[in-house]
């Protein structure tokens, strides 16, 4: 014979056909924290020199960690580039060389927790280009 026991994970309920419990079998709730962006990066045009910082705030059960992708590839944290407490990612002097030393590119931030991981939207940090000066 089989009875039907519904438990709870914290969304959905689940309903299962199971044998009857042995008296040592405790009934309870399941919980889950799902992780979720409270911040992702938006768009930003800076110029070079100037510092700037990309928001990433993600929130579900800690420990959380968070990495940033420029362009699908890992940042690498050094003496100009580093992720603060809250996850954005702060770079206090924007490089615009050509080539991999510029940090113009395609940011995304990937929170990870024991349940799993998201990947924030993209976004495109851009330097600015002043135009020549013209003198009359």
């Amino acid at each position: 014979m089989f009875y039907n026991y519904v438990l709870r994970n914290g969304f959905i309920p689940i309903i299962l056909d199971m044998p009857p419990p042995p008296p040592f079998f405790l009934i309870g709730v399941w919980c889950f924290s799902e992780l979720f962006f409270i911040k992702e990066p938006q768009d930003v045009t800076v110029t070079r020199k100037d510092p700037v910082i990309l928001d990433c705030q993600a929130h579900g059960e800690v420990p959380i960690k968070v990495t940033w992708l420029k362009n699908g590839a890992k940042v690498s944290e050094n003496k100009r580039i580093q992720v603060l407490s809250n996850g954005s990612l702060y770079i206090n002097e924007v490089e615009g060389k050509r080539g991999e030393q510029s940090d113009e590119g395609f940011y995304q931030c990937l929170a990870m927790n024991k349940y799993g991981a998201i990947l924030s939207q993209k976004a495109h940090l851009t330097l600015s280009t002043k135009g020549p000066r013209i003198i009359t």
